[in-house]
C-alpha cells in the first residue's frame, strides 16, 4: 500500500556544498557591510573629536584675546594681560606635552599653574593684523584626519598696561 518515493533519499553532497556556498556569500556581504559601517563610524568620530578640539581651543583663545588689555605673541605663546578688579593677571597659552602621553595639548598657564585646555592640536599661531585686531590659527590632526580653524578677533579694551 505504501510506496516509498524514489526521490526521498536525503540531501546529496552537491546540495550541501551549494547551500554552504550561498550562506558564505550572504555572510561575506553582511561582514563587508558591518566593516564599512564600523569604518564610517570611526571616521566620523575622529572628525568630530578634531572639530570639538578646535572649537574648544578657539573659544578659550577668542575669549582671552577679547578680554585682554594687552596681548602679545612671543616664543610661540600667546601672553594675555588683563585686570580683574584691582589685580593684574597675566596668562600664557601655548602647546606642550607636559603629561608625556605623546599628544600635544594646549595649555593655559594662570598664576604659574599650567592647565590643559584641549588635546590633539598640532599648530597654534597668532598674529596682530591691526591695532587690537588678532588673527588666531589652529591646526589639529588625528591619524589621517586634519582640520584648521582660523578667526580674526578684536580686543574689547586694548590699551597699555
Amino acid at each position: 500500500m505504501f510506496r516509498k518515493f524514489l526521490g526521498d533519499r536525503g540531501l546529496t553532497l552537491l546540495e550541501i556544498l551549494l547551500s554552504l556556498l550561498i550562506l558564505g556569500v550572504i555572510a561575506g556581504i553582511i561582514l563587508h557591510t558591518f566593516i564599512g559601517q564600523y569604518r564610517l563610524v570611526r571616521h566620523v568620530s575622529l572628525r568630530s573629536e578634531i572639530n570639538y578640539s578646535l572649537l574648544r581651543a578657539g573659544v578659550v583663545l577668542t575669549s582671552a584675546v577679547n578680554l585682554g588689555q594687552k596681548v602679545v605673541w612671543q616664543n610661540n605663546a600667546l601672553i594675555v594681560t588683563y585686570w580683574k578688579g584691582r589685580y593684574k593677571y597675566t596668562d600664557s597659552y601655548y602647546l606642550a606635552d607636559k603629561n608625556f602621553d605623546g599628544k600635544i595639548d594646549l595649555y593655559c598657564e594662570h598664576l604659574g599653574v599650567p592647565n590643559p585646555v584641549v588635546t590633539g592640536l598640532t599648530g597654534f599661531y597668532c598674529q596682530e593684523v591691526g591695532p587690537g585686531l588678532w588673527k588666531i590659527s589652529l591646526e589639529a590632526d588625528c591619524g589621517m584626519q586634519k582640520a584648521r580653524w582660523e578667526r580674526i578677533i578684536r580686543q574689547k579694551c586694548p590699551g597699555p598696561i
